[in-house]
């Protein structure tokens, strides 16, 4: 029984908070009123910042966390959205909707046990409410507790509840244990209710799909396309359908629409694969296994039948890493250690074949399996069709939510000092007061490449050549100079002028640290000269880095980068985008544990740090701790990285 394809839906208790907030200061009341406009547009990234400055004002009022709860809800971010509910529930634990809400982003975290504990405290609070029966009802359908679920259907319908999508629910439930003609009944009836619920015509399609009617389900799939020519899920489904009716063609065109709309849906390309391999393609079907494994590097299936066409491709020992790997992440698969034993007979390993042989006879026989069922050449792939069971949505389109459009997911950049004016949104400010042998008592620093133009990098030149000319200050108008220099790519002076200022003054952090991120912005414009690729991303491992580049001298390596965050820490402990920058560097170097080790210490010295948030989360995943890393990356969205929810959206739920 696959899941519905509907996404939960949370109200907004608008006239609660509109009565409630009377009493609030006006401030506090205005932002709240400011957020409700913005939620109602769906400019949810615009509501956020509105709710945090209402949070900075006053954050005592429970209902600000309610509603940063939703918006965060609407973004995906489910782990922020539950802090935000519970942070809500402390401050005022007597409205069973908040209970209600947070169990469903509990649900959405497979945290089954929370939610009924939280639908459990909205009952006892009100034991009439409609929504509480509703989605006890979607979460037993979730862990597929068929009966309970229409038991909770049917309370919720005698309480009122209005919306159709209880009888969806029910029509699933009725489904999942057979009923296959009451299923159908509600489906109609939610059709009847509404007409342009589309996922009442793609539960319908489903429902004929599983009973072999494949002519009527893939008329309720046409109905829904009709409707929305770009939704993924009716696409999907039909797909299924058309291929199980032998009409491969038509099939092959949903996948590919699938792709173009939802770049990141391995779902897509996986059954893609299998239907250019049925079809005799196998070179595309490889190519599409290529992506699924891409995407989910832990999905065995892909390796092992990426391995079984490579075999057909008469690549032994491409189907050799792919096995090694099926067998790595799966040790008892018997099917795998028998397609192994092919492939060595295959590359002449008759030693390795005969032990391979042997451990697949053993497991077959712990798992009760007949020798013959383990002959990869009679496989039919057609079987292994997926159904999609996520929450897949279109992306690149111009009704896509924010965090389910297509992101290259990297590093925040490196922080630099910025010798212009900007905003304070643009910019970052370092208090150094009282801090020695610093010339100014605030340093502004940015990370956006744009801010540093080639004119204000020669108006600096020009400026800081008449101070040298002075001679005033001059440890710090050779570091300005340099840093312009910098910027205008100019690096052998550069180079001339640090040295000049740390000759003058060797206890002046600024001539190292800037020093180090030009040094590093040569390494990267030396290994884009060489088409090197270096790309910090999650999901697989980075290839070695080179140790060393060359301009006229071998100095500048990563190592040497290093080497300068150093030095200007030793002058000044607490400058924090010192040891964010180095994480960089670490990143780069694939000396991830220290990189979490600088990250984290920037942390511990500024502790809304976003950026520093954001990379910790990406390095954290990269590593397998998805949780440690997604609690990182909620925060940072809350901070205002936006992009954070795009990552989540991808790493964080499954």
């Amino acid at each position: 029984m696959p899941k519905l394809h509907f996404s939960p839906v949370i109200w907004l208790l608008v006239a609660f908070l509109l009565s409630a907030l009377t009493a609030r200061p006006q401030a506090a009341g205005n932002y709240a009123r400011d957020a409700q406009t913005l939620i109602r547009a769906g400019q949810y990234v615009e509501a956020l910042k509105t709710l945090n400055l209402g949070i900075e004002t006053d954050a005592s009022i429970p209902e600000l966390y309610y509603m940063r709860g939703y918006v965060k809800f609407s973004l995906d971010d489910y782990i922020g959205a539950e802090q935000d509910f519970s942070k809500s529930i402390a401050l005022f634990p007597y409205l069973p909707d908040v209970y209600v809400n947070r169990s469903q982003v509990r649900s959405q975290q497979q945290n089954y046990a929370g939610a009924l504990e939280d639908l459990s405290a909205a009952s006892k609070l009100d034991s009439t409410n409609a929504d509480i029966f509703f989605t006890l009802a979607r979460i037993k359908l979730y862990m597929k507790k068929y009966y309970a679920c229409l038991t909770d259907c049917n309370r919720a319908i005698k309480l009122k509840y209005e919306n159709e999508t209880v009888y969806i629910i029910r029509g699933a439930a009725e489904l999942g244990i057979d009923r296959f003609d009451a299923a159908i009944e509600d489906m109609k009836k939610a059709i009847e209710m509404n007409p342009a619920n589309i996922y009442a015509y793609i539960q319908l399609g489903t429902a004929w799909s599983e009973k072999i009617g494949y002519d009527s389900a893939l008329v309720y799939f046409d109905k829904a396309i009709a409707l929305d020519s770009n939704n993924i899920f009716a696409l999907f489904d039909r797909s299924i359908t058309l291929i199980k009716k032998k009409d491969n063609k038509a099939g092959l065109a949903d996948l590919g629409k699938i792709i173009r709309l939802s770049p990141y849906n391995s779902y897509a390309y996986f059954n893609r694969a299998i239907l250019y391999n049925d079809m005799g393609n196998r070179k595309s079907a490889i190519s599409d296994f290529d992506k699924v494994i891409k995407l989910n590097p832990k999905n065995i299936v892909s390796y092992y039948y990426r391995g079984l066409m490579k075999m057909q491709e008469n690549d032994p020992k491409g189907a050799l890493e792919d096995m090694d790997k099926t067998l790595d992440l799966l040790p008892d698969y018997a099917d795998a250690w028998y397609a192994r034993y092919e492939i060595k007979l295959k590359l002449k390993d008759m030693a390795g074949a005969q032990k391979d042989y042997k451990m697949a006879m053993e497991i077959a026989k712990k798992n009760n399996m007949s020798a013959d069922s383990l002959t990869t050449k009679k496989k039919d792939f057609l079987q292994s069709l997926v159904k999609l069971s996520g929450d897949f949505e279109e992306m690149n389109t111009s009704n896509s939510k924010f965090q389910n459009q297509a992101v290259e997911i990297t590093l925040m950049p490196m922080f630099r000092l910025f010798q212009g004016k900007a905003g304070y949104d643009v910019i970052e400010l370092y208090d150094t007061w009282h801090k020695g042998h610093y010339t100014t008592g605030i340093l502004s620093l940015t990370y956006r490449p744009y801010l540093i133009s080639d004119s204000l990098c020669n108006n600096q030149r020009e400026i800081q050549t008449i101070r040298i000319n002075k001679g005033a200050e001059l440890s710090d108008a050779f570091l300005q100079r340099a840093v312009a220099y910098s910027g205008l790519k100019k690096y052998n002076e550069a180079f001339a002028d640090y040295a000049a200022a740390e000759e003058l003054d060797s206890l002046y952090a600024l001539p190292y640290f800037c020093r180090g991120i030009t040094r590093y912005d040569l390494i990267q414009l030396i290994s884009t000269l060489d088409n090197y690729e270096q790309q910090i991303t999650i999901g697989k491992s980075n290839p070695k880095t080179r140790e060393q580049y060359t301009t006229t001298e071998l100095e500048h390596t990563y190592d040497a980068v290093v080497c300068d965050f150093e030095s200007a820490l030793k002058i000044d402990p607490g400058f924090f985008f010192a040891y964010y920058n180095r994480g960089i560097v670490y990143c780069r170097m694939g000396n991830y544990h220290r990189a979490l080790e600088d990250f984290s210490k920037a942390i511990g010295l500024r502790k809304n740090f976003a950026e520093a948030l954001f990379n910790r989360g990406l390095v954290q995943i990269m590593m397998g701790d998805s949780q440690a890393g997604c609690e990182d990356l909620s925060r940072a969205g809350e901070l205002g990285i936006s992009e954070a929810y795009k990552v989540m959206k991808r790493y964080c739920y499954k």
